[in-house]
């Protein structure tokens, strides 16, 4: 029984990780294409995510933005879980919020020009993966039964979601930052339940927070350049 118990918790020290997401995945990232810029921040909703701003959007230049549509990197893989109608929910619903809160701090326009960058946005993965083992079930007969479980294919799955933001100079192209996030939106009981905009809503809309405070700080930077 101790060498069953032993085995458990070293599963569940890989399964955890591999889950906190403290590295930049190289499955699902490649859309910015360079991240040697990029480091690890700690937002206010304890999600991690990785950035790079150049000093020139730092400086104030920008109080302008296009943003182009959502698309999926490199193509959209649709499966018995992840259905097209989920992945045109997805899309449609930060298509509209992003704009919605871009619009709180700079002018959004749809044409290059002097003073607006281009964020460019684009889902990497939408990812089904084994969960982690719940504290609950650490227990001898829990373990074997959460073990069998898994085994068997019913226990719960991760819904895990990758996403990258690039920003550029909206007139000459030129890369000026960027983020990547890589976040656990929701859970499904198991390989045969289909993933719905419900399970992932949650995690986008903290996402659409973040990026509502990373607009405010565009126009900070531009206000504390005419001062």
């Amino acid at each position: 029984m101790r060498k069953i118990l032993l085995s458990v918790l070293c599963i569940v020290m890989t399964a955890c990780s591999f889950t906190n997401h403290e590295k930049l995945e190289p499955l699902h990232i490649g859309f910015i294409g360079d991240y040697s810029k990029f480091e690890r921040i700690e937002t206010k909703d304890g999600l991690k995510s990785f950035r790079y701003a150049s000093d020139q959007v730092k400086s104030g230049f920008y109080n302008k933005i296009i943003i182009d549509p959502v698309e999926f990197y490199p193509a959209e893989v649709p499966s018995e879980q992840l259905s097209t109608e989920l992945f045109a929910k997805t899309k449609a619903y930060i298509n509209k919020n992003l704009v919605e809160v871009a619009a709180l701090s700079l002018e959004v326009v749809e044409k290059p020009q002097a003073g607006a960058l281009r964020l460019t946005p684009r889902i990497s993965a939408i990812n089904i993966s084994p969960g982690d083992i719940k504290v609950r079930e650490l227990i001898p007969v829990g373990s074997l039964i959460a073990l069998g479980k898994a085994a068997a294919g019913y226990r719960y799955e991760n819904v895990d979601i990758y996403m990258e933001f690039k920003a550029t100079d909206s007139m000459d192209g030129d890369f000026i930052g960027g983020s990547v996030k890589q976040g656990k939106a929701g859970e499904i009981s198991g390989f045969n339940e289909v993933v719905t905009f419900e399970h992932i809503k949650p995690l986008l809309d903290i996402w659409i927070k973040d990026a509502k405070r990373v607009f405010k700080q565009l126009k900070q930077f531009n206000e504390n350049k005419q001062q």
